[in-house]
């Protein structure tokens, strides 16, 4: 992977007219961090209006509080009209991921993403003027932050607060595996970003249904040796699935964390993993083998399975078996995590 000549961003915009924005469906930080940065770059450095549209519901607590305070508006995918805008611009995904449908009719003129793709030339899958897909950067926030200092735009505070916020969590405050890139970007942002609405974004309220979710995550969760496999039914947000994987990886003695749960027609499925070395994302590409699409970076994978051809259960099963497959755990007795480990080790 190389970094592209990032002044070929400059070529590929148009002189005049107005852009759209867009990211993966479900945003989360670092993808609305990535769509702030470039916001203001194209207002500031080439005088480009721009319009964000984000698809699909934003519902982990912390994704709501950052675009209520940070003020992130957009334009549903569905209200979006081609011939008002000279182009599209994505950001933290790739064309061709199942969880990214950007508004068609517009030219695609710029990529910008730091997650590992489907396999296959770059070129091909990509299919837009400028390309800069580099899984070595932590976070997208990242990327964006160096394409403002390449065109010597100052990030306002809010901007500075969105992309701290892209690349605190993508790479959990630095803990996993940064760049130089990602710290260098973290600690400039910092001192320009407005504190008081950091920890907000840190700490938000949390509903009742919040409780309710990991109350089920609990109950489902099933431990086999040293990995973590939790596989819901229904859950109310494909965010709760990623949140239930990082949550459980820090189970003491744990080395992956599997979390899978029904939302909006596809079972969502997250990997995480605190193996030193370990890469989640060819992990994740193996357990779905091919039956859903997956990306990921490092220590974290998320992917998801259509469940118009197979039921629920089905798709489960078949996740379930090859996870302890690739674990080393087919023999392996699962212990309920809400169980007494004491008691089941009596009964066998």
């Amino acid at each position: 992977m190389s970094t592209p000549d990032l002044k070929q961003f400059a070529e590929v915009l148009p002189a005049e007219g107005r852009l759209l924005l867009c990211t993966h469906r479900h945003p989360d930080p670092d993808g609305l961090g990535a769509l702030v940065g470039v916001q203001q770059i194209l207002a500031d450095r080439f005088g480009l209006a721009s319009d964000l549209v984000l698809e699909g519901r934003i519902r982990r607590a912390e994704n709501v509080a950052m675009r209520r305070l940070l003020d992130i508006q957009s334009l549903p995918k569905g209200g979006v009209d081609p011939g008002l805008y000279r182009g599209l611009i994505l950001v933290d995904s790739q064309p061709g991921f199942s969880h990214t449908h950007p508004p068609g009719g517009l030219p695609l003129l710029a990529v910008l993403d730091h997650h590992d793709g489907a396999e296959g030339p770059l070129d091909d899958r990509l299919e837009a003027p400028f390309q800069w897909v580099d899984s070595r950067y932590g976070a997208t926030s990242t990327m964006v932050f160096d394409l403002l200092e390449e065109y010597a735009v100052i990030p306002s505070r809010r901007t500075a607060t969105a992309l701290f916020c892209g690349v605190r969590y993508d790479t959990h405050d630095l803990g996993l595996s940064p760049t130089d890139r990602d710290e260098r970007a973290y600690f400039e942002l910092l001192p320009q970003t407005d504190r008081k609405l950091l920890a907000a974004i840190d700490q938000p309220d949390l509903p009742r249904e919040y409780f309710r979710q990991m109350a089920l995550a609990i109950e489902s969760c099933q431990v086999y040796g040293n990995a973590l496999i939790t596989l819901m039914g229904e859950v109310n947000s494909p965010e709760a699935v990623a949140e239930v994987a990082d949550w459980f990886v820090r189970l003491e003695g744990q080395q992956w964390s599997l979390a899978g749960g029904a939302c909006d027609g596809r079972y969502q499925v997250s990997l995480r993993t605190d193996l030193a070395g370990a890469d989640a994302y060819p992990a994740l590409r193996y357990i779905l083998r091919g039956e859903g699409a997956c990306g990921g970076h490092g220590r974290m994978a998320g992917g998801q399975v259509p469940l118009t051809d197979q039921p629920l259960e089905a798709v489960i099963e078949k996740i379930r078996a090859r996870a302890l497959k690739l674990f080393g755990a087919e023999d392996v007795e699962a212990v309920p995590l809400a169980g007494d480990p004491r008691k089941t080790r009596a009964g066998r």
